[in-house]
Order: structure tokens, then C-alpha cells, then sequence
């Protein structure tokens, strides 16, 4: 198609049907001044001539144009085609996004609250998720008789998968729960054999693990009762500034059927804090370590010792989450983990009934 401009621009709808046609792959060759043309309408698509050309010249170009038509043609087609796919990725995209999202609601639901009273204390939650869907896991369950249990746990890998560990490791939690068996869930050891269990039975022949600590504690003797299984070991902060680690370890969850998970029990004092954590804690601890801190471990010690010089149990959360914040940015790549922690602070005017100790 050859249209002339070199004596008067085209009205508007001689403009829109040539946009029309072009878009339908028929070739246009415009003589003359299409400067407005170009302005409104940059990717158009037709071939511009300006200014006069001679019939040789002219009928070359249409010559050519014509002679490359099949080769467009096919273009064009392979361009439809790749826009459509284009578009079911997009909405394949949207689709999935909408679905972390609910996901995440559902993760976010299920946390504890930020900041809850319990039978002899009370307990504080950091939960941040590297993405929309965290692979850790906090859940705090209140028992009979006083007792409290509280559960950190981490799922290997990050996003979906992870996130569909922790679900599996959630809901064999909730089971228990609502079974009602208190002696259950007051034994680390036991409990930690039926999460390994779980996610041995639903992993199949993938490899599938996670690290977890399972703690009890019992407002009436303030003793408080931990297992492990792979995972960072507790830390205890006194009043008087010092910190203890509770040494208890066990295997990963996930890898082998009927290991077993020896727990622990310890003795806190009035206004004793426990914190239990993810690894992700180290990480960042790391990026803001002091140099007297030559591991993770002393690094997030280091963290807790700077955290506690508060007395408020809510401030100390809140103060590690501000550390945590002003250093976060600095990982990078694979360093970038989920961040969790449970604090229990333990009522500092608590008196213990020694009849039920």
C-alpha cells in the first residue's frame, strides 16, 4: 500500500485505518512529511519515505518490500505468538502471586501473638519472612496445669518449599493439640519423634529436613524442659547481664525413622529470659558482630547481651528487632533467611511452689 502525505497530512480516520491495516501485517510505504504521524504514533510500524524519490527508486523499495512480504509475514505470526505466551505467563504470575498471598495469611494467622501473657511469664514473637512465605516456624501452646510449650522450627531451602515443611511440621503440631493428650506435648523428646516422624512419612523418596527446638515450661517449679533436633541451642539471659547456653542437641528432623530426641531440664530464676531462634538470627547477627565475635553463636550472644539491658520484655524484642533491621540489608545472595525467635521472660516476682516441684 502507498499513500501519499506530500501534498496535505490525512485526516484522523485515514490515520487510524492505516494504523488498522498495519497491524494486520498489510505493508504501507508513506510519501511525503509524516512528522505528526511519528509524534502520536512512534511505533506505527510503516515504512517512511520523505521528501521526493524518483519512480526507479520508488518502485525498487515497493519491489523490495513485497519480495520480503512472506518473511514478515512469518514474523508477524511468530511475534502473535510470543505475545501470547507472553500473556499466560503474566497471568500464570498473577495467579501465583495471589496464592503466596494467601499463603502468607494463612502463616501469619497461625503466629503467636507479638506479645502474650502466660501461667509464670510472659512471651515474645519476631517472625520476618525472607519472602512472602516463611520455611520457619514459631508456635507457642499454652497446656494444663501451668505449662507452656513453645516451638522454633526451621524447614531447609526457603519460598515454597520450605514453607510447605513448616506447614507439614504446623499441622502434626495441631493434631496434637487437639487431641487433647497433655502428657504428649509436655515431653520434648516425645514430641520431637513425632514431628521426625511426620515429615519422614510425607517426604517420600525426596530429602526433606528441618531443625527444631521443642521447650516446656512449668510455671510451678519454673523448670523448663528442651529438646532439640539439629537446631541452635537456647540462650539463657540472667538479670545480672550473664548469659548461658543450654546444651542440648539432637538429629535433624526429616532424614532417618525412629531416631530418638533426648531433652533437658533446667531450673530458671525470676526475670530469667530464654530465647530460642532460627539460624537466620545468626546471619544477620554476623553482619553485626563486634570483633571480639569470632562465631554465629557468639554473635547472637553478643546480640542478646546488647538486647537485655532493658527490663521491659517488649522493649527487649523490640530492641532486637531494631539490630536486626539496621544490619539486614547487608546480606546478600543465599545469606538472605528467614529471621525467628521466641522469648520467654520469666514473671520476676514469681514465686515457685515447691509442692509441685
Amino acid at each position: 500500500m502507498l499513500v501519499d502525505l506530500s501534498h496535505a497530512p490525512p485526516p484522523g480516520e485515514t490515520i487510524f485505518g492505516l494504523l488498522a491495516l498495519s497491524e494486520m501485517g498489510l505493508p504501507a510505504v508513506l510519501l511525503g512529511d509524516a512528522t505528526e504521524l511519528d509524534r502520536l504514533y512512534p511505533d506505527h510500524g510503516m515504512l517512511l519515505v520523505p521528501g521526493i524519490v524518483d519512480t526507479h527508486a520508488l518502485a525498487g523499495i515497493l519491489f523490495g518490500i513485497t519480495q520480503r512480504q512472506d518473511e514478515v509475514a512469518e514474523l508477524l505470526q511468530e511475534s502473535g505468538q510470543s505475545r501470547e505466551r507472553i500473556n499466560q505467563l503474566d497471568r500464570q504470575l498473577d495467579r501465583l502471586h495471589h496464592e503466596l498471598e494467601g499463603a502468607s495469611e494463612l502463616q501469619k494467622r497461625s503466629l503467636p501473638h507479638p506479645l502474650q501473657s502466660i501461667a509464670g511469664g510472659s512471651i515474645n514473637t519476631l517472625w520476618k519472612p525472607a519472602g512472602q512465605v516463611s520455611g520457619d516456624l514459631a508456635q507457642v501452646i499454652k497446656l494444663t496445669d501451668g505449662c507452656t510449650a513453645m516451638v522454633v522450627a526451621d524447614s531447609i531451602g526457603h519460598g515454597v518449599p520450605a514453607a510447605m515443611l513448616s506447614m507439614i511440621l504446623q499441622r502434626t503440631l495441631t493434631e496434637a493439640h487437639q487431641s487433647g493428650e497433655q502428657s504428649l506435648l509436655r515431653s520434648p523428646s516425645r514430641m520431637l519423634s513425632l514431628l521426625n516422624e511426620s515429615l519422614v512419612r510425607t517426604a517420600g523418596d525426596e530429602t526433606r529436613f528441618a531443625t527444631a527446638i521443642y521447650a516446656v515450661f512449668d510455671s510451678r517449679t519454673n523448670g523448663l524442659r528442651v529438646g532439640a533436633a539439629g537446631h541452635p541451642t537456647p540462650i539463657v539471659s540472667r538479670p545480672d547481664g550473664t548469659l548461658k547456653r543450654l546444651p542440648v542437641q539432637g538429629p535433624l528432623l526429616g532424614l532417618f525413622a525412629g531416631e530418638s530426641y533426648p531433652d533437658t531440664e533446667w531450673t530458671l530464676a525470676p526475670a530469667d529470659r530464654v530465647v530460642l531462634y532460627s539460624d537466620g538470627i545468626e546471619q544477620v547477627s554476623m553482619c553485626r558482630r563486634s570483633p571480639r565475635c569470632t562465631t554465629a553463636a557468639e554473635a547472637v550472644e553478643d546480640l542478646v547481651r546488647a538486647a537485655s539491658v532493658t527490663g521491659e520484655p517488649a522493649w527487649f524484642i523490640e530492641r532486637i528487632e531494631a539490630e536486626l533491621e539496621a544490619h539486614e540489608d547487608r546480606r546478600t545472595g543465599e545469606d538472605i533467611d528467614d529471621l525467628t525467635m521466641l522469648c520467654l521472660t520469666v514473671d520476676p516476682l514469681r514465686m515457685i511452689d515447691r509442692r509441685a516441684a
